[in-house]
């Protein structure tokens, strides 16, 4: 009977795709390393919005998929052409892997 409890839960649990937890871990050094303006009432809501977008922007490179984009966003991935795309995700995949602000930089060059 407890077996069937253990797999019940594991099979509610989401799974979380590679390229999700790729453009999540890319995104929160992003967020942790750039600088975003600190002025005005909704610099925090802007700040989250850039953090966001990049994030949909990495998933879109990796993986083809635009449903989780804004309309901006979603415009600007269309105007990228394959060599901005893949610079983006050879970006994403090198922030991916960093733990501090220098690593991160070292990714941009």
């Amino acid at each position: 009977m407890r077996w069937l409890l253990v797999f019940a839960l594991l099979g509610c649990q989401a799974k979380v795709k590679q390229e999700q937890e790729l453009c999540a871990k890319a995104a929160r050094m992003f967020d942790r390393c750039e600088q975003f303006p600190a002025d005005g009432s909704d610099a925090k809501l802007q700040r989250e919005l850039v953090v966001d977008r990049w994030r949909g922007l990495c998933r879109a490179v990796l993986t083809g998929e635009t449903k989780q984009l804004m309309p901006d966003a979603l415009s600007l991935y269309a105007t990228m052409d394959d060599a901005v795309k893949a610079g983006l995700r050879v970006q994403a995949e090198c922030t991916a892997k960093t733990t501090t602000c220098a690593e991160y930089a070292a990714c941009s060059r």
